[in-house]
């Protein structure tokens, strides 16, 4: 575990001179592969963090933006949807340092059996029918064979508050099924519906890191 105060040292590795971008896809998380918005109009921000503090409950270090960051006015027609920020070293090109999701759920653990769809058990997860989930392998853990990494998933169905099911389409149109058992992290997301003429804001607090 590391100390605060190299906690505080991996903090500004992404809080001093870097941007922040709109994010419509994710390919391969790992490896910075994503597909970031370009409408016209549309531009990285500065980042602008206020100072590190601990996370609530304690045991880790977190900043967070200290003033709204814009990704400019969409003058163009139609509509995009963004569902994740990436923070970059400059304000064009380049590759992510790190990614988040939009949405303040937080990512939860979940062990799935082989069944017809199958049914993913997490205590207390909170999450509802229709509501959408991005896939990301576990360290160390084996992913349900019929589910894939790097994947928007909805919830299909809701059998109880500790368990869920999943869907590749909405409404439960298309329910997953599982051929082998595993495990693996599941990350709530929103889409951000963004209309000509609208300003996409993160609202001041709503860029969270933490180690």
């Amino acid at each position: 575990m590391l100390t605060t105060a190299e906690r505080d040292v991996v903090l500004a590795l992404y809080t001093t001179s870097h941007y922040v971008g709109w994010l419509s896809a994710i390919t391969d998380w790992r490896a910075g592969t994503v597909t970031e918005l370009s409408y016209t109009g549309y531009a990285r921000a500065a980042l602008t963090f206020g100072a590190a503090g601990n996370t609530t409950p304690a045991g880790g270090r977190q900043v967070a933006n200290s003033v709204a960051a814009t990704g400019g006015q969409k003058t163009d027609a139609g509509t995009v949807d963004a569902i994740a920020w990436g923070i970059y070293a400059a304000d064009t090109g380049g590759s992510p340092q790190a990614i988040g999701l939009l949405d303040a759920d937080v990512p939860f653990f979940g062990t799935c059996t082989l069944a017809s769809p199958g049914v993913i058990t997490a205590y207390a997860h909170g999450l509802e029918a229709d509501q959408r989930v991005f896939t990301l392998a576990a360290p160390g853990a084996i992913t349900p064979t019929g589910i894939s990494e790097n994947t928007a998933y909805y919830v299909g169905t809701v059998p109880d508050a500790n368990s869920l099911t999943l869907s590749t389409t909405g409404s439960n149109a298309n329910p997953v099924n599982t051929t082998g058992a595993g495990a693996m992290l599941f990350c709530p997301y929103t889409a951000l519906t963004i209309a000509q003429n609208a300003t996409p804001e993160f609202a001041i607090g709503a860029l969270l890191l933490q180690v």
